[in-house]
């Protein structure tokens, strides 16, 4: 039995930040399709490659390898979900994410190296995808870039 959320009664007010953060999934499932929670910029050593906006504090470059790594964190979160990324169909959608400073319009150019490793990594076919890259203010931890996917699974 599920409850209808529609007619519960919701707090006034959210409750206030504090150190206990709510779940989130790395992942969901519905289907075979298989959806990711944003990934940032952190390297294998979990700090960020670089922090700030393009255009300002963070070069394209760099940049760009932010969203390569990124898209690495997206498949290591696809392969821990499903144990290998031999079951990866297709990706079927990226959405990049560019904190970008103001006058920055090179975000396409950045999620550019997102669909490099994409493609590097399962190849031209199954790695081909519809891709959005939206530049915004800021991104969480301050990171450069972030990445989510849509992928399809066998």
């Amino acid at each position: 039995m599920t409850s209808d959320y529609r007619h519960a009664s919701a707090p006034a007010t959210p409750p206030p930040a504090g150190p206990q953060r709510p779940s989130i999934a790395a992942t969901r499932r519905l289907g075979d399709l298989l959806v990711t929670s944003g990934k940032t910029a952190n390297g294998p050593d979990g700090a960020l490659i670089a922090s700030g906006r393009v255009g300002d504090q963070v070069d394209l470059e760099t940049a760009r390898q932010c969203a390569w790594q990124c898209a690495a964190n997206v498949l290591e979160t696809v392969r821990a979900e499903l144990g290998s990324l031999e079951q990866v169909a297709e990706v079927v959608k990226l959405t990049v994410y560019v904190a970008s400073a103001p006058g920055f319009i090179e975000q396409h150019l950045v999620a550019d190296a997102a669909t490099a490793y994409v493609q590097h990594v399962l190849g031209a076919e199954a790695g081909q995808h519809a891709r959005a890259a939206i530049g915004v203010a800021e991104l969480p931890t301050g990171s450069p870039v972030e990445v989510e996917a849509l992928i399809r699974v066998r």
